[in-house]
């Protein structure tokens, strides 16, 4: 079991009321889990406020850095102590 920090990043900090969080996973299916569990009815009422009507997962809707490499480009993803994932939102612009 790894202890590691999620880091919410930039509009995640105020849009989910969490800066960093302290968790203890064995996998990145239990963090996202667990990312869904804690924070994604905080998210679903903010969206709904907002208008939007449909489900939408914060893991899917984040960039997801592992040790500052994002974790769709690691063939492997084995957590340690100390880890740093960040969760940053994807935006689109022009």
């Amino acid at each position: 079991m790894a202890k590691i920090n999620i880091n919410f990043i930039g509009p995640w900090r105020v849009f989910l009321g969490a800066r960093t969080d302290i968790v203890n996973v064995n996998s990145i299916d239990e963090v996202r889990d667990y990312v869904e569990t804690h924070y994604g009815p905080v998210y679903e009422k903010k969206l709904k406020s907002m208008g939007a009507n449909r489900k939408q997962p914060i893991w899917d809707n984040s960039n997801i850095l592992l040790n500052g490499a994002n974790i769709k480009t690691l063939d492997v993803v084995i957590l340690k102590d100390g880890d740093q994932l960040d969760m940053i939102p994807k935006v689109a612009g022009g």
